[in-house]
């Protein structure tokens, strides 16, 4: 069952790169240990309007004393299957809790099911071509470059909210 990113098979992963230290009393990211041997979970779309994720996705009855804590420093990161259910908490700090995703380390053998986006060849040979390979930006603020990230974005955007009845405030 695919979800809001539509990359199928689930032959990939995301990093999340903690910019400022990530603890408990920030609301550092938990995950739910174990909830990758089963399918995907299905999630609400719930738009709070203090959730950052662009449905407010939500998976309901997550049994918290399963879940583990992903406690980093600055500089440290995280890595996340998509069959993994995890989830952050509210910051209950006065610091803000800053990380940076980078979105999505993908096999070759993936294929984007609900609509397009490019990707940029890390190393290897891609004998699937299920996506446009891009370049990497040739300098800093580029007219071209930035006219493929606005034009990716657009494709996020488009994949992210398939289906949907309703779209954020982002």
């Amino acid at each position: 069952m695919t979800k809001y990113i539509g990359l199928e098979p689930h032959n990939w992963v995301t990093a999340w790169v903690a910019v400022t230290n990530s603890n408990e009393k920030n609301g550092c990211m938990r995950m739910w240990s174990g909830s990758h041997k089963n399918n995907l979970k299905d999630h609400d779309q719930m738009f709070n309007e203090d959730n950052l994720l662009t449905r407010g996705q939500t998976v309901r009855n997550v049994p918290k004393d399963k879940t583990t804590p992903l406690i980093l420093n600055a500089g440290q990161m995280s890595l996340h299957h998509p069959n993994v259910v995890h989830g952050s908490d509210l910051n209950q700090s006065n610091d803000r809790r800053i990380g940076f995703v980078i979105q999505s380390y993908i096999g070759t053998n993936v294929e984007q099911i609900l609509g397009k986006n490019s990707v940029q060849l890390a190393r290897g040979i891609d004998n699937f071509n299920f996506h446009e390979k891009i370049g990497r930006p040739s300098s800093l603020m580029d007219k071209n470059d930035l006219k493929i990230k606005k034009k990716e974005n657009d494709n996020l955007q488009e994949i992210f909210y398939k289906g949907s009845s309703k779209k954020g405030n982002y």
